[in-house]
């Protein structure tokens, strides 16, 4: 604690977190734009399989290394420390080892039979050293963060989104004017994540050494390693199924959409305008481009508000957490109230405003993309209401954690997925919904995963929440900033994109007056004053 205090240390992980998200989303627009809808099927299909490995490592590894570094810490225990970390990096090191051997090797059995997309497996191979890399970055951060000093996480994975924005857009252009097929262009992109990932774990290297890095001659031979192994493994398990399962609606989506849109295909040619039944490798081909303008334009636009949002969510858990360790329900009630309703007031117009606007927003980001734009608006305009759904369940999920719960979210999530598998096999096999079905599937999924949520967290807590009237004027003044924005950009569209800008500005307008004729910044404002009165 003397190198960063608790709340300066969370702030900059915070900053680090929400400049990795733009990135994040400066990366994926541009190439969206380079790849088009076939050659974003096979990155998507490769990027799919690195984010719950990047959870992972990232998740799990990180926060057993960084537990066990932060109580041998709390112990002084130095040589336990060093011993610590060495397992770490030979066991986590090893899994990795193997995990990119696995990857690389496996990729064309995976991308055919798994996949259902074989010619992704140029891609998959490309991002199978980052299986490695993210091992051994995970137990670098570990050991920083159990040592309080969070500056060296903050700064890697500043770096990583920065190179892998570079690097992967400046490979993929490089491969596509060079005359390189979609197929190498995407493998090029995927490589400059893997980049990324070695030159984020080496800049983890370059940080002066702590007590937790102590010479090999300080390290005590009363150590048991295996013991130390164990209790690695044991902390691992647990947390790394949470950060799996938090992942398995992309996963979900990745092992069925192409199956389902191949046997659509093969079965209903007529829906895609096709006369005939297509050879199997051209409906694998269409499958991949009906994936691609998926994955790459409507779930892209579709993570960019929970990704501001999350950060809402997160800075309630320690009030909420100091409210539940005092037993004080009143105080418990507020900070959860203050937060949903301040995640609504951004998430709620947000997401009914994509709803109206979904294709208007894909033209404006994807302007050389008519056919992709063509196919993934409807799905966006489904997904944008889901949106809502997903960037509330997150301040509910820290409020769980908060109070000691923290396998709670991994359990709903699970009622999530049970809705999201079934409903994505059944949906999409209609001609008449097909692609739309997987966007219908994660509204399904998420609606769910919320009142699920604040069922299990008035049980725990007894803090019975006022879903109605928290998000009742949200939803008012979303539909009037919807209905607004809709209205100003269809009667001055012939300014090409300075309309959507208008369309935007105006409907904000409309929506920050209804939200003033509920008084909402008066109640916001008394609610903030109570939380701070209550803190001091």
């Amino acid at each position: 604690m003397k190198r960063h205090g608790f709340l300066f240390g969370s702030i900059i992980l915070m900053a680090s977190a929400m400049i990795a998200k733009i990135l994040g989303a400066f990366f994926r627009i541009p190439l969206t734009d380079l790849l088009g809808g076939t050659g974003m099927g096979y990155f998507s299909s490769a990027y799919a399989l690195f984010l719950p490995i990047f959870a992972l490592s990232v998740t799990g590894m990180n926060t057993a290394v960084s537990a066990l570094t932060a109580e041998a810490a709390a112990n002084q225990q130095p040589e336990y420390q060093h011993a610590l970390r060495n397992n770490a990096l030979l066991l986590f090191g090893s899994f990795g080892l193997v995990g990119s051997v696995i990857l690389y090797f496996g990729a064309d059995p995976v991308c055919t039979h798994l996949l259902q997309n074989p010619l992704a497996s140029d891609a998959v191979k490309a991002l199978s050293p980052t299986v490695f890399f993210c091992c051994l970055s995970a137990v670098w951060r570990g050991v920083w963060e159990g040592s309080c000093f969070m500056l060296p996480t903050a700064v890697s994975q500043a770096l990583e989104s920065m190179i892998r924005l570079f690097c992967g857009l400046w490979f993929c252009y490089s491969v596509l004017s060079h005359g390189g097929s979609l197929q190498q262009a995407a493998a090029a992109a995927i490589f400059g994540v893997t980049i990324s990932t070695a030159i984020g774990f080496l800049s983890l290297l370059c940080w002066k050494k702590t007590k937790a890095q102590l010479p090999a001659s300080a390290v005590s031979t009363t150590i048991s390693h295996k013991a130390i192994r164990k209790q690695l493994l044991r902390l691992l398990i647990p947390v790394s199924f949470s950060a799996l399962v938090t992942n398995m609606t992309s996963l979900i989506d990745l092992t069925t959409v192409m199956r389902c849109m191949i046997a659509l295909i093969t079965r209903s040619p007529q829906t895609f305008g096709l006369l005939s039944a297509p050879s199997r490798a051209d409906a694998i081909a269409i499958a991949n481009f009906l994936y691609g303008a998926f994955s790459g334009l409507a779930v892209t636009v579709f993570n960019l508000v929970p990704s501001v949002t999350n950060m809402l969510g997160k800075s309630v858990l320690p009030a909420f957490a100091s409210a539940y360790a005092k037993k004080d329900t009143a105080q418990m009630y507020t900070h959860a109230v203050a937060a949903i309703r301040m995640t609504a007031i951004l998430a709620i117009p947000a997401g009914l405003g994509v709803f109206t606007l979904a294709e208007p927003i894909l033209l404006f980001l994807f302007p050389s993309r008519p056919e992709e734009i063509a196919i993934a608006a409807s799905p966006l305009m489904i997904l944008g209401l889901a949106m809502i759904f997903l960037a509330i369940s997150v301040p509910i999920f820290s409020m769980l954690q908060a109070a000691g719960s923290a396998m709670e979210p991994v359990r709903i999530m699970l009622w999530g997925i049970a809705v999201k598998l079934p409903c994505n096999l059944l949906l999409m096999q209609s001609p008449s919904i097909h692609l739309r079905g997987a966007a219908i599937a994660t509204l399904l999924c998420y609606l769910v995963i919320v009142i699920r949520a604040v069922l299990i967290l008035r049980r725990k807590t007894a803090v019975s929440l006022p879903m109605v009237s928290i998000c009742l004027p949200p939803t008012i003044g979303g539909i009037g900033c919807a209905l607004t924005a809709w209205y100003l950009y269809h009667h001055v569209s012939g300014l090409g994109h300075t309309a959507l800008l208008l369309a935007i500005a105006g409907g904000g307008i409309v929506y920050l007056c209804i939200l003033r004729c509920f008084g909402i910044h008066r109640l916001m404002a008394s609610k903030h004053a109570n939380a701070e009165s209550a803190s001091h």
